[in-house]
């Protein structure tokens, strides 16, 4: 059980600092809160090349390219007073700004397709449905061969959602982790003190666990997190990116610690 546990972390970890590695590149946009990141290891990956149809199968885009890899797939929510052409714009030049970028399909509004079938069906998200006409997809292929899939909608209750998934074609990179650090997680003096030493915060993933006994470790994890981001610099907490592990990590790194991992190719 333990020997299991231990390789379930693991896999977290190398699906995490992997796609951090790449995703640097697509900084978030201003005040965006993040809802779930979520690793997809050893898997048959769909990125979407046309609008989504109904077909026999139900619904699903004209055209995909399925790839064998991992992907890492984060969810952002955007206050409802944000007007949606500027996140879209936002993101969409991100995307563009990325190494060897090259679209390989992008559409918007009616043009894509239902917005209840992207998401209930290919994306399998109740989050990103909105209406038609205020979607947008883009799909990149970027210059180290992984696919970015971008979907932003805006909700019923006003809420601009923000849908990134990167996915990573087997063979397209080796990482290499170390675990630098294991801190307390209110160990503040001694967490500012070791990012102060680090040259690249771009390539470590913090790994936050709360006590099995918090009866919302979730939350726990959460204010950690916002904690450690207010006692460092602002260029500190926009180049780190924590991983809220809750109580799932207690087996292996205990409770109420911040672990250090870095990734190298």
């Amino acid at each position: 059980m333990f020997r299991l546990f231990g390789a379930v972390i693991s896999s977290l970890i190398i699906a995490s600092t992997t796609s951090h590695a790449a995703t640097t590149d697509i900084p978030t946009f201003r005040g965006a809160q993040i809802i779930k990141s979520k690793p997809v290891e050893g898997s048959v990956i769909e990125v979407p090349l046309a609008k989504i149809y109904r077909s026999g199968r139900g619904w699903e885009p004209e055209t995909v390219k399925r790839v064998e890899g991992q992907a890492f797939q984060t969810l952002y929510k955007i206050g409802r007073n944000v007007p949606l052409e500027e996140v879209t714009r936002y993101y969409e030049n991100a995307l563009n700004n990325i190494d060897g970028s090259s679209t390989l399909f992008e559409c918007v509004s009616r043009s894509c397709g239902s917005s209840n079938a992207w998401a209930n069906n290919f994306f399998n998200d109740y989050l990103l449905y909105g209406a038609d006409q205020s979607q947008f997809l883009k799909v990149i292929l970027d210059g180290e061969g992984h696919y970015r899939i971008l979907y932003i909608n805006r909700r019923g209750a006003g809420d601009v959602m923000v849908r990134i998934d990167e996915v990573i074609p087997d063979g397209s990179g080796n990482a290499q982790l170390s675990i630098l650090a294991q801190l307390g997680a209110t160990d503040t003096p001694r967490i500012r003190s070791f990012l102060r030493e680090q040259s690249d915060l771009t390539r470590i993933v913090a790994f936050i666990t709360a006590a099995s006994s918090d009866e919302n470790p979730i939350e726990r994890g959460d204010q950690y997190i916002t904690a450690i981001k207010d006692a460092i610099s602002a260029d500190e907490a926009r180049k780190l990116r924590m991983i809220n592990l809750a109580n799932m990590g207690n087996p292996v790194y205990g409770e109420n610690r911040i672990i250090f991992i870095s990734i190298a190719n």
